[in-house]
């Protein structure tokens, strides 16, 4: 039977107009639309504050241009709404998650809500007839950019998600051992993998690489800029992503031999990646959230050796170091950068690591899930 999914991501079409396929929740949409068994998906924007309308933040309705994928966008009501901040999902998701669980239901179908919002519940009693299926996008309980008050909005999602849905899939085994008290009957790990887009951009050749060490992503907090500042000491490093937090911004741009290049979208990331010899991922451990980074993929599908400052989920040590736990910080800086470009490291990758791989699996325990009609 095929399925019919109705899915709320953390972040949305006005997300992806920017940066492109570049996030969790919008790969899974991406590759969830190209499996044979999924019939259709529709796609819930944030509703957009009136005064964001006026203020031309987001003037204009985005959408998702995929194949099967709608997407539902709305102007809520709520002048101000949107000055709350992440706590305005609470007050409102709920009425437009009710109206498409009422109205998008499609017969001879399995209907599945797809849900990845930390915050914002709704009536349960709307799931009649769906499967309700969480996404532990990251561990919001722990997030550093979250207030005690949002942090506090989590537990009550997560206690909600805990009472009634029919499967939680989660970032990383640590983030699920950690909801331990939200945990629901089904759950199952689904680390961020390999995602292969729908429109491969065209790759520029480069014969050289610019840079001996790249890191692509959000610049935050979490950043690590004290291994930056040791290793561009002797090195030049190039830094891909929006800065979130100015002061890091600042701070790395005022580097020797660190470059500082802005946002990207996803459809640059092959170019970017010739750019650079070695990849980072350079994040404090007290800061991390129990996540699975994105970027190791990446590095891996372009034959980027890592430096990492966590353990995640692959550690092979051929094309993987843990900084924090060298021994020979230079002894192992010198073997990534011989290996940088050995097809040797994107041939590793396992079929297993593919993120269609796991989504079909997902797709065929839901088709096994009894829910009551």
């Amino acid at each position: 039977m095929k399925i019919n999914l109705l899915i709320t991501p953390y972040r949305d079409a006005y997300f992806h107009h920017d940066y492109g396929s570049a996030v969790r929740d919008l790969q899974f949409i991406e590759t969830l639309s190209r499996i044979n068994e999924v019939h259709s998906i529709t796609v819930i924007n944030r509703p957009v504050s009136v005064l964001e309308r006026l203020l031309l933040k987001k003037p204009t309705s985005k959408k998702i241009k995929m194949t099967k994928v709608a997407t539902f966008d709305s102007t809520s009501k709520d002048i101000f709404g949107a000055i709350k901040g992440r706590s305005w999902a609470n007050d409102v998701y709920h009425k437009v998650i009710e109206k498409h669980l009422d109205e998008t239901k499609v017969e001879d179908c399995i209907n599945v809500f797809l849900d990845f919002l930390p915050i914002g519940e709704f009536n349960p009693t709307k799931l009649q007839g769906w499967h309700y299926w969480y996404d532990f996008i990251d561990n919001f309980t722990k997030h550093n950019r979250f207030s005690k008050n949002e942090k506090a909005l989590v537990k009550q999602k997560y206690r909600f998600v805990a009472q009634h849905s029919d499967l939680v899939s989660s970032v990383s085994p640590v983030c699920l051992e950690s909801n331990g008290p939200y945990r629901a009957h089904n759950t199952t790990v689904v680390s961020n993998k390999v995602f292969e887009a729908s429109e491969l951009p065209t790759k520029e050749n480069s014969a050289t690489k610019q840079y001996d060490f790249g890191f692509i992503g959000f610049i935050t907090d979490k950043f690590d800029i004290e291994f930056v500042k040791k290793i561009a000491k002797d090195h030049s490093v190039a830094i891909y992503g929006q800065v979130m937090d100015k002061k890091v911004g600042e701070t790395l741009s005022s580097l020797s031999n660190v470059t500082t290049f802005g946002k990207f979208s996803y459809s640059e990331v092959p170019n970017i990646c010739q750019q650079f010899k070695v990849g980072l991922l350079p994040y404090l451990a007290e800061k991390s959230h129990d996540g699975s980074p994105l970027k190791l993929y990446e590095y891996m599908k372009y034959n980027i050796p890592c430096l990492t400052s966590i353990d995640y989920e692959i550690t092979d040590t051929r094309f993987i170091r843990n900084y924090n736990d060298s021994v020979d910080l230079l002894a192992d800086i010198s073997d990534m950068l011989k290996i940088s470009g050995s097809e040797s490291i994107s041939q590793a990758i396992k079929e297993e690591w593919k993120l269609d791989f796991s989504l079909k699996n997902i797709i065929s325990t839901l088709s096994e899930i009894n829910r009551p009609k």
